[in-house]
């Protein structure tokens, strides 16, 4: 949608409803006037619920969650004054190991599918079942990451099961995303690579790849916030309440969204379990809001630097 469209098709629309007959454009204004007043009351309404879910989660918990002792201090068990530093230290590390899964296979699959494959029923039905793996619960994908990965092969309780079960749940929005970022590259962008004798793989590696970067590193920093955020498919695969930091990718951990499932549902073993739980809710709100700014910032630095229009 380019900005000259609008000022075009509101002249076009004024024409019409000009040259209508009087009754006709009364009436056509009147539907004009009730349909932007109706767009206008959902979009404020839609605005205040979410400016009051987020309002209400900082004002408290920001106080504990910007405490240094609260960041950087352990959990307690039967005590008051713990901290989430193992929490933390959790969920970067899930994070860590399920990018290293999810964006070699999505960028890979996405790559083939705008670049290699051949429009027909299969990319059809591939794209169909990505779609709707997209919207299964998070739970499902728990119970199927619990029955394979900790029961069947053995991981137990681990980062690794976690990990794996959230591969599994974000891999479907990582290639669509990124497959949407390829096929928003220009044709012309192609077709002057191969004019130049580059093979199909040059043309992608060098030309496609790079100018699509910006849209693939957005959904890459998006699907982070979904790994930090997520606690269904990590109850059942990862852990709940343990109070060391984790090492290896075989021990189990508790990350903040499970913590916090946690601390509200058995926290009452904790005297301030209620500080602990919004504080760290809201720890975490605010860190997946500076991903979410970081994924804008750093896809408008990367447009930027490279002169690309996608």
């Amino acid at each position: 949608m380019n900005g000259a469209g609008a000022p075009l098709r509101s002249a076009a629309c004024n024409t019409l409803l000009m040259s209508g007959t009087g009754r006709g454009k009364r009436a056509a204004l009147a539907a004009d006037r009730a349909a932007t007043t109706l767009v206008w009351v959902s979009a404020v309404t839609a605005l205040l619920v979410l400016a009051f879910i987020i309002g209400t989660i900082l004002w408290n918990g920001l106080g504990t969650a910007l405490s240094p002792s609260f960041v950087f201090g352990k959990p307690q068990a039967m005590r008051e004054g713990g901290g989430i530093w193992p929490m933390i230290v959790s969920s970067s590390y899930l994070a860590l190991l399920t990018l290293l899964m999810v964006v070699p296979l999505g960028v890979g699959a996405a790559v083939y599918m705008a670049e290699f494959a051949r429009e027909g029923r299969l990319t059809r039905l591939i794209r169909f079942g990505a779609d709707s793996l997209s919207a299964v619960p998070s739970v499902v994908f728990g119970i199927f990451g619990m029955v394979i990965f900790v029961i069947y092969l053995g991981l137990g309780y681990s980062l690794l099961a976690g990990a794996l079960t959230l591969a599994l749940l974000n891999l479907p929005t990582v290639m669509r995303s990124s497959e949407e970022a390829l096929l928003a590259v220009p044709r012309s962008y192609r077709e002057a690579a191969f004019a130049m004798g580059c093979t199909r793989w040059e043309t992608a590696k060098k030309v496609v790849l790079p100018a699509a970067l910006p849209g693939i590193t957005t959904g890459a920093v998006l699907c982070v916030g979904r790994i930090i955020g997520e606690s269904a498919a990590v109850v059942y695969t990862v852990g709940l309440f343990v109070r060391k930091v984790p090492w290896s990718p075989l021990d189990p951990a508790a990350p903040m969204a499970a913590n916090i499932w946690h601390m509200y549902t058995e926290g009452a073993l904790v005297p301030d379990w209620l500080r602990v739980a919004s504080g760290e809710a809201a720890f975490l709100l605010l860190t997946v809001l500076v991903l979410n700014l970081l994924a804008r910032m750093s896809a408008g630095i990367l447009r930027k630097k490279m002169g690309y229009r996608v």
